[in-house]
């Protein structure tokens, strides 16, 4: 029974990923003058859109296991940003307006009014800055593992320390590995110093800011996340029009680690007509 079991679940994630490589077929980079940079994105399927937005250190090649079941029925829209991937990067400092603003510039390059947002880690942070400083631009937001001010009462302590330890040579060895094409080489040293101020300083949002996000919002986190659950019941308490997921058995990752079952809840939270629950 197990050994069936076992060999099923093989089969469905090997066919999931042959999906994806061949919905990848013919899909071109494409790239945007944003501002100041050159923003590396790519449009699947048809229908209305959902932007994408990845982590800190990662790509749109993360969410591989998200696109070929988003895109069945929507247009889905991947981008790499600010200094990742195959995104160009600039001496502007770093933070989470600005790469609110990238996406919104984006938007209107694209001719996108609104769109769903999903976004994980800095891309859910991305997300409620959006859904703050352009609200007519998101239409629903998913943030998983997203937190709205950093600190030990919303990130562990070790996470923190481990961000503390990066170093030039440690980045450049990650990136060398991880990103396809990338285009800023020679600012090695400027993004690692960048990144580090954001993560270790930002976000700073307040409770008052979250309760003022007026788009129908579901948040996604881990029952095992360096995002504490506490943070994300307060994120789930103050945000007005919000449902909060935690997912079981899974870490930072519940998208990659239990993608089946999140992909479902994505898709159910943005198919249904949003309804604001009272608690009594």
């Amino acid at each position: 029974m197990h050994k069936k079991l076992y060999f099923l679940l093989i089969s469905l994630f090997s066919f999931t990923f042959q999906s994806f490589a061949q919905s990848s077929e013919g899909v071109k980079d494409q790239f945007a003058q944003v501002g100041d940079i050159k923003m590396h994105y790519k449009i699947y399927g048809k229908g209305d859109p959902i932007i994408l937005l990845h982590g800190s250190l990662e790509s749109m090649e993360d969410w591989d296991k998200q696109v070929p079941e988003l895109s069945k029925k929507y247009k889905v829209i991947t981008v790499d940003s600010r200094g990742h991937g195959q995104t160009t990067f600039t001496d502007r400092k770093m933070d989470y307006i600005l790469l609110s603003e990238d996406i919104s510039a984006l938007m209107v390059e694209l001719k996108i009014d609104s769109a769903f947002i999903v976004g994980f880690g800095d891309g859910g942070i991305t997300g409620l800055y959006l859904s703050l400083n352009h609200p007519d631009k998101v239409r629903r937001l998913v943030a998983i593992g997203a937190n709205y001010k950093v600190d030990t009462t919303a990130v562990y302590g070790q996470i923190l320390d481990k961000v503390k330890a990066w170093d030039d040579d440690k980045m450049y060895q990650f990136i060398r590995n991880h990103f396809k094409g990338y285009q800023n080489y020679g600012q090695i040293t400027q993004f690692t110093q960048r990144m580090k101020t954001m993560l270790l300083t930002e976000p700073n949002l307040t409770l008052d800011d979250l309760k003022k996000i007026g788009c129908p919002t579901l948040l996604i986190a881990g029952d095992h996340d360096i995002i504490k659950i506490d943070h994300t019941n307060a994120m789930f308490e103050n945000i007005p029009n919000s449902y909060m997921c935690i997912v079981p058995g899974t870490k930072h990752y519940p998208q990659k680690e239990s993608a089946l079952l999140v992909n479902s809840i994505i898709l159910d939270f943005i198919n249904k007509k949003f309804t604001k629950l009272d608690r009594f």
